[in-house]
């Protein structure tokens, strides 16, 4: 049951890792992590430990341009 459960924490981090990665090569740069924060607060992602992936509501969330203004709101959140 332990491995699991453990097994299930790991996939949901590489799946958070891999949303933060994606939001920097996509524009986010050094605000990747707070724009990830910003998508999975708003549920525009969510993150399945099932897989260990990242699901989007809609893939022009990794647009360069709404990225900016995802980072912009995120910044004004801080």
């Amino acid at each position: 049951m332990k491995e699991s459960i453990a097994a299930l924490v790991t996939r949901q981090d590489n799946a958070y890792k891999s949303l933060v990665d994606t939001l920097a090569e996509r524009g986010a740069g050094e605000h990747a992590e707070r724009v990830a924060a910003l998508y999975l607060k708003e549920r525009i992602a969510t993150l399945d430990p099932a897989i260990g992936q990242f699901k989007l509501k809609h893939g022009a969330f990794l647009d360069p341009d709404v990225i900016e203004r995802a980072v912009t709101a995120a910044l004004a959140l801080s």
